[in-house]
């Protein structure tokens, strides 16, 4: 990229002097969760179903060496964030598998009791959780460490070359026209006015429009301010079509798309406190608003965005004054431990998932066979197998997952891969960084989401969309090859 390309301040060019964490540092990381994995484990074989301390305990233990790790990469180097995704992976582990988790621990008694409504379990089982999380995230931290991913890394930059020759500026219209167009599109379907099933390419293809607003945000240069009003436009756009589907992830992606954007132009430490405090401040405004939504809509998703205006309107003034009880439990959204100990409980009923049949599917697009398994379908059959509804749809977490799917060794297979998809999306953006294509950065970006994605499914929030990043690489990479030898034929015909 360009001098006029993603310049940051000044403190944040000073701050990417700080050396990037070394890989010992990691391979510690992953060694001490393995520890905390065997601990876990020993614990639950004893500790009775009341003594909650033993599964707090543990939560302390994991975050006492990541929240320095966190602390020093985002106070002085944020940029290292954008290429290497195993501070993400250890990000998004901290918050759901650590902090998340301890509510049952610290938590209100409130929050704990709605939480354990969903299903029930006891200190002896979340310390069971506990040791499936810690050694699968170990593992899959082992493996991200180990798997460099060189080769990909060495294609990303040959791909660039001809990607940088586009001007950055149409390059993020570009991106910014494509994103929203997609977004409309995947929002008439999740909306109801439209059914059928939405090919994963087309959804990741939305996905575009966080990567644009980052861009245009971040983006110094020719039209620059038009760039980053069409980025706030987008977002705003993008957050309020979340609140309309009761979504608060949907509410949520576009602030902090448009959040990390302005850290990367202006620095970490001026952007970072404000973005925290604002998605903080949204996400327990919106809580009861979105949680009424969905009670008061129930299955009906083919409300006009009338109606859905005017349940919000409404959602505003009846959720107003709740009682504690009846309050939207925040912490509880980021606890994932009950839904892992259901997912642990149904393997050992012989009613696992079908995951690990569902995973060669992720090779195969879907325009090629159309009536290929939908990939998406384990949130939403997991739900319906707790409570008998399938209006929604439960994560459980990229370890339990595999548990979920294949026992024991499907936990072994789905931590491997998994770290081994981040190493090799982090392949790809230290590419695009030495390539300095910006027509690649959003290949970067949805590298970032994916290892964020540690809440999801190993089989589609890993695998299949790694998927949609590997062929458009290996497709340019084909293509600029051709494009060589051909040069080089014409150069020994001419000769």
């Amino acid at each position: 990229m360009n001098a006029v390309t993603l310049q940051t301040s000044t403190a944040s060019r000073n701050a990417a002097t700080v050396p990037a964490l070394s890989n010992q540092r990691w391979a510690l990381l992953a060694i001490w969760y393995l520890s905390l994995s065997g601990f876990a484990w020993l614990a639950a074989q004893t500790v009775q179903y009341e003594q909650w301390w033993w599964h707090g305990a543990w939560c302390v233990l994991g975050i006492l060496p990541a929240a320095p790790t966190l602390l020093r990469v985002f106070r002085r180097n944020f940029s290292l964030v954008m290429t290497d995704h195993r501070i993400m992976f250890l990000t998004s582990f901290s918050l759901y598998f650590l902090f998340g988790a301890s509510l049952l621990a610290f938590g209100p008694t409130t929050q704990i009791e709605q939480s354990l409504s969903y299903y029930a379990v006891g200190a002896d089982d979340a310390l069971r959780v506990d040791a499936m999380n810690g050694f699968g995230f170990g593992l899959a931290l082992l493996m991200a460490t180990i798997a460099r991913g060189r080769w990909l890394e060495r294609v990303t930059v040959q791909v660039s070359g001809p990607a940088k020759r586009i001007p950055e500026h149409i390059a993020i219209t570009l991106f910014l026209l494509l994103g929203g167009g997609f977004s409309i599109y995947i929002l008439i379907y999740d909306l109801g006015f439209e059914h059928g099933i939405i090919p994963g390419i087309e959804r990741q293809a939305a996905r575009f429009a966080l990567a644009a607003i980052v861009l245009a945000v971040a983006y110094k240069g020719q039209k620059d301010e038009l760039l980053r009003t069409a980025a706030a436009i987008l977002a705003l756009g993008l957050s309020l079509a979340g609140l309309l589907q009761f979504n608060k992830i949907e509410v949520l992606l576009p602030i902090a798309a448009f959040a990390a954007g302005a850290a990367l132009r202006y620095g970490p430490r001026k952007v970072l406190p404000i973005a925290i405090a604002v998605m903080t401040g949204t996400f327990l405004v919106i809580g009861n608003l979105t949680a009424y939504g969905r009670a008061t809509l129930g299955s009906d998703s083919a409300a006009s965005f009338t109606e859905r205006w005017e349940i919000l309107l409404e959602g505003w003034h009846e959720t107003k004054g709740l009682s504690e009880s009846e309050e939207y439990a925040t912490w509880s959204r980021l606890c994932y431990v009950p839904a892992q100990v259901a997912a642990m409980d149904f393997w050992k009923a012989g009613q696992g998932g079908d995951g690990f049949e569902l995973l060669p599917w992720v090779l195969v697009p879907r325009f090629v066979a159309p009536n290929k398994p939908e990939i998406t379908k384990t949130g939403r059959e997991f739900h319906n197998k707790i409570t008998g509804r399938d209006s929604s749809s439960t994560g459980q977490g990229i370890f339990a997952s595999g548990y979920y799917h294949g026992g024991f060794f499907g936990l072994i297979i789905a931590s491997l891969l998994c770290g081994w998809v981040v190493a090799q999306t982090s392949a790809i953006a230290r590419g695009v960084q030495k390539g300095r294509g910006l027509a690649l950065l959003p290949f970067q970006l949805l590298g970032l989401f994916i290892a964020f994605r540690i809440d999801g499914d190993f089989v589609s929030d890993y695998a299949g969309a790694f998927v949609f990043l590997l062929y458009p690489l290996l497709a340019g990479y084909l293509l600029v090859s051709a494009r060589v030898r051909r040069g080089e034929r014409s150069v020994g015909t001419f000769g």
